[in-house]
């Protein structure tokens, strides 16, 4: 009887150097893939966040004005572009006279002088106030940048509205006729009558404009 043959099962040889290679291939494509979906969306959650921080920012810098113009007394001093292409300073000064004494008070604990002052040559809006001292401070309210700053000046006293259009504005008030000085800006007698004001701000985010309105009826106005 002949022995018995028996069929040895071949070895395993592992993988060729090609198919290494192929398999190395297709994990770095897939490594790379994988890496620049992490870094899109990292990119994506930061300008997110970055955006949000800036919307919040500038919606509480615009709430702070109105606020703050809604109690005001008197608008005291206001500086306009002399041209819409000028790149002159707009400000607004105005006193809210918080302790009630009637007075304009320059070292009150609770600054009752607010100017808010935008400079397009460095695209910052600032506050100043003085302190109890005294001593003037002044201080950016926004950390964006703040591209453009409007203000619309207009009085509730419509027999004044000399083109019939349902606004009186400051250039309306300015004329002899309606007690104005005539002087082309406004100043003196017009601030007086002044007690609707509107505020357009546009602040940016790198490439990105966002615009934010606000118009405040001055109904503390002596």
């Amino acid at each position: 009887m002949s022995p018995t043959t028996r069929m040895v099962p071949p070895k395993d040889a592992g993988f060729s150097l090609v198919e290494l290679l192929v398999a190395m291939g297709l994990f770095g494509v897939l490594g790379s893939l994988l890496l620049g979906l992490a870094l899109s969306t990292g990119n994506v959650t930061e300008n997110v966040r970055a955006l949000s921080n800036i919307n919040e920012e500038s919606r509480l810098a615009v709430e702070r004005l109105s606020r703050e113009l809604r109690q005001a007394t008197q608008v005291t001093a206001v500086s306009l572009p002399s041209t819409s292409t000028s790149t002159d300073r707009t400000a607004l000064t105005f006193w809210t006279d918080f302790d009630g004494n009637g007075a304009q008070d320059l070292n009150a604990a609770d600054p009752e002088i607010l100017t808010y002052e935008w400079d397009p040559h460095i695209d910052r809006l600032t506050l100043t106030v003085n302190d109890a001292s005294g001593t003037s401070i002044t201080r950016p309210l926004l950390a964006a940048n703040v591209s453009a700053l409007t203000l619309d000046l207009r009085s509730s006293e419509w027999r004044l509205d000399a083109d019939g259009d349902g606004r009186t504005t400051w250039q309306e008030l300015d004329v002899p006729a309606a007690g104005g000085n005539g002087n082309g800006v406004p100043d003196g007698p017009e601030l007086l009558k002044l007690d609707l004001i509107g505020v357009t701000m546009t602040v940016l985010d790198g490439a990105r404009a966002q615009t934010y309105t606000t118009r405040v009826d001055l109904r503390n106005r002596g």
